[in-house]
């Protein structure tokens, strides 16, 4: 029997996942401070709606070569994401990967559980052609 959609999103939110971020690393404790104000300023600037569209663009090519959830259209992920800048979240589920992205408004990276094999492999491609960077988190 096929899991469910909505059982395949709660499991895979409980596996190890990476990160697609504007910054190559995490930011050390000593410098946190610093990093609240960029982050306060990139949410409160043009710089998290052209974030959320490297976001969106990173979905889209990869939906070129995996089916995602529902088969949502190019214009319809884009507004998703857009949509949820400041609240609100998105799931994309690439079922037959076994893998998710989330993004939960406000947030200034994307979420991508249980990433393995070429899925992996066309991500990173993917991440860095828009000048973002995907990392493990430990």
């Amino acid at each position: 029997m096929k899991e469910s959609a909505e059982n395949q999103i709660e499991r895979l939110l409980e596996t190890p996942y990476w990160v697609i971020d504007f910054l190559p690393e995490t930011v050390s404790a000593e410098r946190s401070k610093q990093y609240f104000e960029v982050e306060e300023f990139c949410c409160n600037s043009q710089f998290i709606n052209r974030l959320y569209q490297q976001f969106a663009y990173v979905i889209i090519k990869l939906s070129c070569y995996f089916d995602i959830d529902g088969h949502p259209t190019p214009e319809s992920i884009l507004e998703d994401v857009n949509g949820c800048i400041m609240n609100g979240n998105v799931n994309f589920l690439f079922a037959d990967e076994d893998a998710l992205i989330t993004l939960n408004g406000g947030d200034l990276y994307m979420t991508v559980y249980n990433p393995d094999g070429r899925f992996l492999q066309l991500l990173q491609s993917l991440v860095a052609s828009e000048r973002l960077f995907l990392r493990k988190t430990i």
